[in-house]
């Protein structure tokens, strides 16, 4: 008869545990990721902005692309010769 209670009382501490650990779980949110969506034209050509908020290409006239992360210029690309970014420094 005791060993029935004792189980009983291990079962509710399991399952107030279980629901402790599952509230938690739905509490922490992510916070979603800004995304960059701009263009814009001006005398020198036309300029699209894709990507998030920490890393986005610019691209200007379908030919000159520039990648920017944490808001620095690190790498370019020009379409009608390269295939692949090229980087100004070393990551």
């Amino acid at each position: 008869m005791i060993a029935f209670f004792i189980s009983i009382i291990i079962l509710a501490i399991l399952v107030t545990f279980w629901l402790f650990f599952i509230s938690k779980k739905q509490s922490i949110k992510q916070v979603p990721v800004k995304k960059v969506d701009i263009s814009f034209k001006n005398v020198n050509g036309n300029y699209i902005a894709t990507g998030n908020k920490n890393e986005f290409i610019v691209k200007k006239d379908d030919r000159f692309e520039f990648l920017v992360k944490d808001g620095e210029i690190i790498a370019c690309k020009d379409n009608s010769r390269h295939s692949q970014f090229i980087y100004y420094k070393e990551a």
